[in-house]
C-alpha cells in the first residue's frame, strides 16, 4: 500500500469523513501485513480547514492552481531581475487571481460538504501567495496533501515543517531560472538571490529526510523489538503444547492399558458368573437329594417304631 497515495486519497476527503476513512486505511493495511504503513496511516492528522480547501484545488481545479503558481514564478523571476515594470504589471493580476481561487475553493468545499469560514479563507489566500513565492511550497500546494496552511514573509523560505503529510513523496521542485540578462558594463550579471534561498531550502529539506529516517528507524527498533517478544511468546506456547501433546500421549497409553484390564476382568466376571450359576444348580440338586433322604430316613424310623 503506497502511503503517498492514501494520503492523497484521504486529503481530498470532507473533514467530517477524514478520521473514518484514515482508520479504515489502517485497518486495511494491517491485515495486508503491512503494520509499519499502518502505524504511518494512523498518525497521520486531519486538515485545517484552509488546507483542506487547498487540496480540493489541487486535485479537482489543477489548471487554476498552475496559474496562480506561474504567474509567482513570473514574479520572482522579475524580483530577481529587480523589473519594476514588470512587478507593477503582475501585482494588480496576483491579487486578481488570488482572490478567484479562493472564492473557488470555498465554493468547491460546500460542494463536497464542507465550508470554509473568512478566517479559513484568509489562511488559504496565505496559502496561495506563499505558494507564489517559494518554488517548495508551490511543489507542497500542488501535492495535494497539506495538513495546515502555509505562510510567507517575502524574503525567507516557506517553512514547511510538519505542513505536508508525506513530505518525503514531494518531487524536487522546479524552480524557474531568471533569464539572461544584457551584461553590465563591468561584464558581471545580477546576482541570484534564489541561490541562497535554494541551498536553505536544500537543507531543510535534508533535515526533513533525516528526521524521516530517524523516524524509521525508531519504527523499526520497535518493530524489530516486538517480533523478538512475538517469537519469545511463540517459544513458550510451543514447549506449553509440546507438554500439553506428551500428557495426552501418555493419558492416551493409560486409558488404552485400564480399557485391557476392564475388558480381561469382565471376561473373569463372565466366567464366575457362569461357575456361579452352575454350582448354584448343585447346591439345589443336592439341597432336593438330602431332603429326599431325610425323609426316608422318617419313614423308616416310624415303620421301625410301630414293629416294636
Amino acid at each position: 500500500m503506497d502511503l503517498a497515495a492514501v494520503a492523497t486519497e484521504l486529503y481530498g476527503l470532507p473533514p467530517s469523513e477524514f478520521t473514518s476513512a484514515r482508520n479504515e486505511k489502517a485497518r486495511a493495511a494491517r491485515s495486508a501485513g503491512e503494520s509499519l504503513v499502518a502505524k504511518q496511516i494512523g498518525r497521520l492528522p486531519k486538515p485545517s480547514a484552509a488546507a483542506w480547501a487547498a487540496n480540493l484545488l489541487a486535485r479537482h481545479r489543477p489548471d487554476e492552481v498552475d496559474r496562480v503558481l506561474d504567474l509567482g514564478a513570473e514574479l520572482r523571476t522579475a524580483q530577481e531581475l529587480l523589473d519594476s515594470d514588470t512587478i507593477r504589471r503582475l501585482g494588480p493580476e496576483r491579487q486578481r487571481l488570488v482572490t478567484a481561487v479562493v472564492r473557488e475553493g470555498r465554493a468547491l468545499a460546500r460542494d463536497f460538504g464542507g465550508s470554509v469560514s473568512e478566517a479559513a479563507a484568509t489562511d488559504l489566500e496565505q496559502t496561495l501567495r506563499a505558494a507564489m513565492a517559494d518554488p517548495d511550497a508551490a511543489a507542497a500546494v500542488r501535492s495535494g496533501q497539506l495538513i495546515r496552511a502555509l505562510a510567507s514573509n517575502g524574503i525567507d523560505p516557506v517553512d514547511l515543517t510538519d505542513a505536508v503529510a508525506v513530505p518525503g513523496s514531494l518531487p524536487e521542485a522546479v524552480k524557474q531560472e531568471a533569464p539572461a540578462r544584457t551584461a553590465t558594463a563591468d561584464g558581471a550579471r545580477p546576482a541570484s538571490r534564489d541561490a541562497e534561498a535554494r541551498r536553505r531550502a536544500e537543507a531543510e529539506r535534508e533535515k526533513e529526510r533525516e528526521r524521516d529516517r530517524e523516524h524509521a528507524r525508531a519504527e523499526l527498533a520497535e518493530a524489530e523489538q516486538t517480533a523478538s517478544a512475538a517469537e519469545a511468546e511463540l517459544a513458550d506456547a510451543e514447549a506449553s503444547a509440546a507438554e500439553v501433546t506428551a500428557r495426552q500421549r501418555d493419558l492416551t497409553g493409560q486409558l488404552a492399558e485400564l480399557k485391557e484390564r476392564l475388558a480381561a476382568l469382565e471376561g473373569e466376571v463372565a466366567a464366575v458368573e457362569r461357575e456361579a450359576g452352575y454350582a448354584e444348580r448343585t447346591r439345589k440338586l443336592a439341597a432336593r437329594v438330602a431332603e429326599q433322604e431325610q425323609r426316608a430316613v422318617r419313614l423308616a424310623r416310624e415303620r421301625l417304631d410301630r414293629l416294636s
